[in-house]
């Protein structure tokens, strides 16, 4: 195989000419080409405004249920025997404070609702020894 250097062979010559000082005038020529009124150019957030903020609002309404629903909570209704639980375990209330509480109504209408009589009361207080330790403190 023959080795042919590329400096010697003939070049070929592509067939594209540029004018002379044809980049030079480059610039001004363009510019002048150009179209002399300006596009007006509307950023993505002008014209998608609408939108933009109702997605904010619905996220707003969206992230805000849980803690609204949370908050709103039903009103417990508690039974009479819980109440009683609560306020004979209270260290904090004494049977002075609940009795100097209740009104001259209330006492009238214990006194009404209780059934037990004076021989029901003896009778317990004789079959059960652990009451005496009730009535001591």
């Amino acid at each position: 195989m023959k080795n042919k250097l590329l400096e010697n062979e003939k070049k070929i010559t592509s067939g594209f000419i540029v004018p002379e000082d044809y980049f030079d005038n480059f610039s001004a020529d363009l510019m002048q080409k150009l179209p002399a009124k300006e596009i007006k150019t509307i950023s993505f957030y002008a014209r998608n405004k609408k939108w933009i903020y109702s997605a904010a609002a619905v996220l707003v309404i969206a992230l805000s249920l849980p803690i609204v629903f949370q908050m709103e909570k039903e009103e417990v209704l508690l039974s009479d025997t819980e109440i009683e639980n609560y306020l004979t375990q209270q260290n904090v209330i004494s049977e002075d404070e609940i009795i100097n509480c209740l009104e001259k109504e209330d006492l009238v209408n214990l006194k009404m609702n209780s059934t037990v009589t004076e021989e029901a009361i003896e009778e317990e207080l004789i079959n059960n020894n652990e009451l005496e330790q009730y009535i001591t403190n």
